[in-house]
């Protein structure tokens, strides 16, 4: 009943940077479709339990832009380059984004 006056209301800068650290935990362990992926999922998580209410595609453009700046050398060694790199993270987004229906991209 009090929960509306006691709720802290958080700044969307304040929610995506509590998301970046998620992620950014996430992706500390290598950036690969496994890792990407989780990071979206503990990105959700986050969103859903601290109320945020940022949307599955705001989630995945967090996620995309925290991939693409910690993606290292050894990334770039492993696939073939930065450019290489860099596709496989937008290939793994955009099959993130195209497994869920356009309802869970705006919820």
């Amino acid at each position: 009943m009090f929960e509306k006056f006691f709720e802290r209301k958080r700044s969307p800068e304040e929610a995506e940077r509590i998301v970046k650290k998620v992620v950014g935990r996430e992706l500390g362990q290598g950036v690969n479709g496994a890792t990407i992926y989780l990071a979206f999922t503990a990105a959700q998580r986050e969103n859903r339990d601290k109320k945020l209410g940022m949307t599955n595609n705001y989630l995945l453009n967090i996620v995309r832009e925290a991939a693409f700046g910690m993606s290292g050398a050894i990334e770039d060694n492993m696939y073939g380059g930065p450019d290489q790199t860099f596709a496989n993270i937008e290939a793994e987004i955009t099959k993130i984004r195209n497994g869920l229906n356009d309802e869970e991209k705006r919820s």
